[in-house]
């Protein structure tokens, strides 16, 4: 048993030492490769901090909002078929922002697949 966790151990620590050399030598293909230049690695990573930092340009209209103001103008209701014919959105998209605008109180259900302004 003993011998067991000796061998653990010691196979532990080769894995540790092989894998401090093979940093060391990628560092040095780095270096050989690029010559005295940082390595392209880090000018990705500030580049990438740069980018993050922009700002997206606002939206005119989300498909949540077009669902939403739909079947607000209606005054019976607006059923799923209605709400594709008139926005293009497939059914699945339909029916996960019902299920979001339901949630946040926006719109209630008068039968099933017909909406309503809450």
């Amino acid at each position: 048993m003993d011998t067991m966790k000796k061998l653990k151990k010691d196979l532990q620590a080769v894995s540790k030492e092989i894998k401090t050399i093979t940093k060391k030598l990628e560092r040095l293909l780095k270096s050989a490769i690029y010559g005295e230049k940082k390595a392209p690695a880090k000018k990705k990573a500030a580049a990438r901090r740069k980018t993050a930092v922009k700002k997206k340009a606002p939206a005119t209209e989300t498909a949540f909002h077009a669902v939403v103001t739909l079947i607000s103008r209606s005054k019976k209701g607006v059923n799923t078929s209605q709400i594709k014919a008139n926005t293009g959105f497939n059914d699945k998209k339909i029916a996960n922002i019902i299920f979001k605008a339901k949630n946040k109180g926006l719109i209630k259900s008068i039968t099933k697949g017909l909406y309503k302004k809450a």
